[in-house]
């Protein structure tokens, strides 16, 4: 009886390890639009750099990582609660009545 139960154990572990090596790595760390881009940083954080946020706060936006889908990475900016996500051709905003509106077209690149 032991033994069928470990031979089960190591049999899920197996699928598992299988299902994960499936996985690709999920590389989107740059998205990229006409005038800025939106690039994540080595401890999970991501910058906005545009010429209009430099303009108003000095420095590029800051936000942090709220979630990931394969569809989409929702980014949020603590200090001026602000959402924005990514998604492969297009990023949205949150708007104050709590709908997701169109902010740019723009796309993932390979950072290099």
């Amino acid at each position: 009886m032991r033994l069928i139960a470990i031979l089960a154990l190591l049999t899920a572990v197996c699928t598992a390890e299988r299902c994960f090596a499936d996985d690709k790595e999920d590389t989107r760390t740059l998205w990229v639009y006409e005038g800025g881009w939106f690039a994540k940083a080595k401890d999970g954080s991501w910058s906005e750099f545009n010429e209009t946020a430099f303009r108003k706060l000095g420095k590029p936006a800051k936000f942090g990582e709220a979630k990931r889908t394969k569809e989409f990475i929702d980014l949020y900016d603590d200090t001026r609660r602000v959402y924005v996500r990514l998604f492969e051709k297009h990023a949205e905003t949150l708007s104050r009545k709590g709908q997701w509106e169109k902010l740019y077209t723009g796309r993932w690149k390979k950072q290099e």
